[in-house]
């Protein structure tokens, strides 16, 4: 009770005090020398710039040197692991020692040598795309890369036969004698952990922290992926420079993919592929005879497709299409929009006279 008689009289001298935050917030600082701030602004960008640029330089050097040496990329990549994964950790020396005597002795297999490097070759066109070099100079490098892992997958594919083998003689599982330590499982794991993950999840790139050099825009991210490479940044330059060679891709692609079928010697894999894949990869490569400006024989080939596979279940889509690649430019709206006899198409015409 004695707190509610007191309340009138807390109220008053509330009201009577001064605002003091209110006066403290209305107080502006002394006035500022803006050329001289905007001078240092664009000093410090200046700074940051020059910085980025020594950083991005310094770490292509080290990741070229990686690429160029399969010994100096294992090691770059055992130090990128103990420092990422094993920094800190409870007993980190034997901790690291016991993942470099098994699942990094991966490492060590022609495989797994061969994926450390590649994975630094990727990783050094990816830091100069990012940094501003166009596709197009970058275009035979990324294209020998390609071909250097069109090879890595063949050493990929024997790999997955010989543990397909191993699932069914579990014995022949083990170390292929003393100079191939890792079993394949291991280097199957070793080999997928380099080149089958995004840069950025790298061991390599946030021990070297280049987080911000590995992101151009329309730039597959995948060091192994090769359809990714080729369809986000290789054919889409080729198609720009109407280069012959966008062709190459979809052969390679009907090729690999018949002998996969072939491999299963399994009938409905052989026939899926002969009637529905290797139709719609024809289809593929024919857009992109049309893309480059070969229409006559995209055109034979589209409806060699059509007249062939009228069943297929991309069948109607490209009916469609090739109605579409087929059909006159349209003509003008009217005869008003059809040019005058002899005049060029496009150019005004004078308007008519008015008859008063």
């Amino acid at each position: 009770m004695r707190s509610l008689r007191l309340l009138p009289h807390i109220l008053t001298l509330l009201a009577a005090a001064p605002p003091l935050f209110a006066q403290t917030q209305a107080q502006d600082a002394p006035p500022v020398d803006l050329a001289n701030l905007l001078k240092e602004l664009h000093h410090l960008r200046d700074a940051q710039t020059t910085q980025s640029k020594q950083t991005r330089q310094t770490a292509l050097q080290q990741v070229s040197a990686a690429a160029a040496s399969p010994e100096r990329a294992i090691a770059m990549w055992e130090e990128a692991v103990r420092a990422v994964q094993f920094d800190g950790a409870p007993k980190e020396n034997a901790a690291f020692r016991d993942w470099k005597e098994k699942d990094g002795e991966a490492l060590n297999s022609p495989l797994g040598r061969n994926a450390a490097r590649l994975f630094f070759m990727y990783l050094g066109l990816t830091i100069q795309r990012d940094g501003g070099v166009t596709v197009k100079d970058l275009l035979p490098q990324i294209i020998a890369y390609t071909k250097e892992l069109v090879a890595d997958q063949a050493g990929e594919d024997a790999l997955e036969d010989g543990i397909k083998r191993d699932k069914e003689n579990p014995v022949n599982n083990k170390p292929r004698g003393p100079q191939h330590k890792a079993t394949d499982d291991q280097v199957k794991k070793m080999h997928d952990q380099i080149l089958k993950r995004s840069l950025a999840a790298s061991p390599i790139v946030q021990w070297m922290r280049l987080t911000d050099f590995v992101n151009p825009e329309k730039w597959e991210k995948q060091p192994g992926n090769l359809d990714g490479i080729y369809t986000q940044v290789i054919l889409p330059e080729l198609r720009t420079q109407h280069d012959p060679r966008v062709v190459e891709y979809w052969d390679y692609k009907l090729k690999h993919e018949g002998e996969a079928a072939a491999k299963t010697k399994l009938a409905f894999d052989l026939e899926k592929f002969t009637t529905v894949r290797r139709p719609s990869l024809l289809w593929s490569r024919a857009e992109d005879m049309l893309a480059i400006g070969q229409k006559n024989r995209a055109i034979g080939e589209m409806f060699a497709l059509v007249r062939t596979f009228p069943q297929h279940p991309e069948a109607p889509g490209w009916i469609a299409e090739l109605e579409t690649v087929l059909a006159p430019p349209p003509a003008p709206a009217s005869a008003a929009d059809a040019p005058a006899p002899g005049a060029l198409p496009g150019t005004a015409q004078p308007a008519a006279a008015v008859v008063k």
